[in-house]
Parts: C-alpha cells; structure tokens; sequence
C-alpha cells in the first residue's frame, strides 16, 4: 500500500509537469486558425534594454497628449513597470485571425485585480468600458471597436474583420475562453512547429490568408499549378548581436503540393561563386542563382514585365535559344548609378553548357534589320546591340555569357572587388539563390529627415540586407548592422 501510495504522489507530479508546459491563456486559439504569432516579450525587452531606451521618453511624451489629469502619473507608472498591469509578459503573447472573419490577442494574467484597475483607469480615459461580469468572465469594450474578456488566467482581445461582425464578438469569446486544449490550435502540428522554432517572434499562416502581393512572391519559386490554399507558412525572426535573421519555412499541406515543392527543388541547384569576385566596389544590389535554362525562361514568362522584354529582344537575337543554354550559375549586379535614375545600370551573367547560339549571330543581323535594330561586334564574340535610341552589350567570354548597358565596364581587369559580397562567398556556395543588398550605400539616413529623423537612424545603423535559400522550401532574410557587437534591438531603439 506504501509503493501504491508514493506511485501515484509520483504519477500526479509527472502530469502536473506536463499540464503545465501548456498553459491554459493559449487555449483560446481555435484549431482553424489561418495566422498565429507569437510573441517572446520578455526576451525582446531584454535584447532591447527598453527599460533604459530612448523609446521609453518618446512613449511617455506621446502618451501626455493622449491621457489628462492625474491618470498621467499612473500611465508613466506602468510604462516603467508593464508587469504592474497584471498580465504575465514572462509568456508569450499569441495574436491570431480566423480567415476574414475576426482577429484576437491572449496574454497570460497575473493578477486578475491589476487587470481590473488598468482597465477602470481607461475607462476613466473614455478608451474603455468597465469590466462587467458575464457567465463567470469580466468583459468590456476597448476603444469602441474591441471587445475583451478575462479571468484569472486569461485575457482575450478580439476584433471583427468583416461588416457588422461585432455583435458576434462576445459570444465568441465565451466559446474561446471555455475552449479545451484538444480543440484548439495547442492541439495541432503547427503549434508543435512554433515552439520548437525557440524564436523571439514565431507565426503561422495559411498562404491564402497572406495578402495577394506577398503570398505571390512566396510563390515564385513554385509551379503556378499549386494553390496558396494548399501551402502552410511558418516564419520566425530573432534579434541578434549585429543582426536581426527572419526565417520562412514552407510545406504543402496536401501530398501534391508537398510533391511540387520537392519537384521546384530539382530545377535550382546551388551555386559554385562563379561571379562573386566580378562584383565591383561600388556594388548597390547583387543576385546570384543557380538554375538550369528551361526552368528560368519559364519563370521570366510568367513575369508581365519580363515577357515584353524577351518579346521585344526576340526581334533581334534568338533569346529563347540562349536562355535555353544556361546551366549553372546566374549573377546581376546592381550599381548605384541606380540611386540616380539609371535603371540599366547593371551587368548580368549567366555559366552555359554550350555556345551553339553563336552560330546564328550574322543570320540575327541580317533579321533584325526589318525592325530598325543594328547589332556590331569586335570578332571575339563581344557584341553591340542597338534598338530604339539604346544599345546594350552582351557576348561570350568562355563558357560566361554576359549581358550590360552600353557604356558599363564588363571586362575591368583594375576594378575593386567588393569586399562585402566576398565575406559572403562560402555562405553564397551553399546557396540555391542569394541577394546582398548594399544598405550602407543608399544614404537613407540623409534623406530621411524631421518628423523621419528616428526611421532615418535606424537604416543609418544598418549595413546590408541579405536574402538566402538552400531550397525552394524555405529562405533566411538578415539584417545585418555596421556594429556587429551591440542586439540589433538595442541598436534601432
């Protein structure tokens, strides 16, 4: 009876364990949710020293024209102290939407009382009702539109998406307040996916509950046969010493399009370097790829933009023909004559696995005539291509073929190398695709001024924003600042 009696003190201490890694504030996120962030508060604070920031001066100077009376001593009392408004920001907070129907926020309490009065001295501030007890949970309205509930443990802000969708909200919140673990997002492989991530800021979304722009770009790398309905997205940003590194993870939530994913994946293949060290020291952006012919025409094809450039090109040289010989590397730098209004200058180069396009040079020239177009070489396989006032280079050096404005050095044997881009090369090497852009050279610290001065600071600090893959399932987007010592937080505020 005494082993029967110290088992189960010991079986109820394991499941008390267990319950608690699930605390009961995140239930309230429905299963069906198509976007869930969370958000490490604690940690964010910390990296950010925001207790000893000069955000906390321009918060409370913003705040005094907002809030009147004695409340301003009260209001400044919690800004130095967020604990004091009685939710836990040792936990996560967890906002997420249900398609376009509502939007919700919950935070852990820590002292239900602490929660009352914070609420009472925005009501006082005509920014909140007052908390008034239904069905065991203390509800209200926060600015008109928001409506919230809480108990002991939980706190729940939700917001209607749609027209008329108010009214709703509070039973809403009723059903998602009561909801068990096994019926709520807690319960599903993403939410599983987000803890593991260990991130300062984690979300979750549905590729069709992204707006249009975005989930378009997320999906450049696949086939325009799958769905953004048939996609799930998982992305997580941490702030770092010199750096703030977003990451974005895609899987298909059905076997086909999981299986074009992996299909998207045999068409990119990663880079050698092959142009890294032809990028030159006054560099603005930089794109390297590794990809085979066949697979890019069909990607600028269905660029709108892209395609009246191959159409009009078509006219002269046989472009598809060219494409078609690409295998392996794929480079476009960027210069910052860009910065001054010259959208051509950049120099484009691409690895073949033939040159047999070449054979067909004088019979382009012959045909380009009927459209007005001229295109002159040197007998070494450099060309002049003029069309319509302008003219561009392009030519074969070896197994290289490049492609530039007139007038940008192709072959500047003197040029500095860009040392930026260099310090890069081996992660470029384990790269499908990459992209360096040179922030420190756009001067966007000079032209954002007055009432930008602060967002103008920020990018003065930043030094380059990189963008990676090693598969068409996921890509790293960093920041990287001029000091690579101090949080990237702590840097911006």
């Amino acid at each position: 009876m005494k082993k029967i009696g110290i088992i189960s003190i010991v079986v109820l201490m394991v499941a008390s364990l267990c319950s608690c890694s699930k605390t009961d504030y995140q239930n309230v996120v429905p299963a069906n949710a198509t976007f869930v962030a969370k958000v490490d508060v604690k940690s964010m604070a910390e990296k950010g020293d925001f207790a000893h920031s000069k955000a906390i001066g321009v918060l409370k100077g913003g705040l005094a024209l907002v809030v009147s009376g004695k409340d301003m001593k009260q209001v400044k009392a919690y800004i130095d102290d967020p604990m004091a408004i009685g939710l836990d920001l040792s936990m996560p907070a967890y906002a997420f939407m249900v398609g376009n129907e509502y939007a919700g926020l919950t935070m852990k309490v820590n002292d239900e009382d602490a929660v009352k009065d914070f609420l009472l001295l925005l009501h006082k501030q005509h920014l909140a009702t007052k908390p008034v007890e239904r069905h065991e949970l203390m509800c209200g309205t926060l600015l008109d539109e928001l409506f919230y509930s809480y108990d002991g443990k939980t706190f729940l802000l939700l917001a209607s998406m749609g027209e008329g969708g108010g009214s709703r909200l509070e039973p809403m919140a009723q059903q998602l307040m009561n909801q068990k673990e096994e019926d709520s997002f807690v319960g599903t492989d993403a939410y599983d996916k987000m803890e593991d991530a260990g991130k300062d800021i984690v979300w979750y979304s549905n590729l069709a509950a992204l707006p249009a722009d975005v989930a378009s770009h997320v999906l450049e790398v696949l086939p325009k046969s799958v769905k953004k309905s048939d996609i799930e997205l998982m992305t997580s940003v941490n702030f770092e010493a010199g750096a703030a590194v977003m990451q974005a993870k895609v899987w298909g939530k059905t076997d086909k399009a999981q299986q074009l994913i992996e299909e998207a994946n045999a068409n990119l293949h990663k880079m050698e370097g092959r142009y890294v060290g032809k990028a030159s020291d006054d560099m603005l952006a930089w794109l390297g790829m590794g990809v085979k012919g066949e697979w890019l025409l069909q990607k600028l094809k269905e660029d709108k933009s892209m395609k009246e450039q191959l159409i009009m090109l078509e006219r002269a040289i046989d472009i598809e023909q060219m494409l078609k010989a690409v295998d392996g590397d794929v480079a476009v730098e960027v210069s910052a004559g860009a910065l001054k209004g010259h959208d051509d200058d950049y120099i484009a180069y691409a690895q073949l696995k033939n040159t047999d396009f070449l054979q067909d040079v004088n019979d382009w020239k012959v045909g380009m005539k009927d459209y007005g177009m001229s295109m002159e070489d040197d007998g070494s396989n450099h060309f002049v291509l003029h069309a319509e006032g302008q003219a561009w280079q392009w030519g074969v050096d070896g197994d290289d073929l490049y492609y530039a404005a007139d007038g940008r050095l192709v072959h500047d044997a003197e040029a500095t190398p860009c040392a930026a881009l260099k310090a890069h090369e081996s992660d470029i090497k384990n790269s499908l695709f990459f992209v360096y852009v040179n922030v420190a050279k756009m001067g966007l610290e000079k032209e954002l001024k007055g009432d930008m001065k602060m967002l103008g600071k920020a990018f003065g600090a930043i030094e380059a924003i990189v963008l990676k893959s090693s598969s068409a399932d996921e890509v790293t987007l960093t920041i990287e600042t001029k000091d690579k010592h101090e949080n990237f937080l702590k840097q911006l505020f």
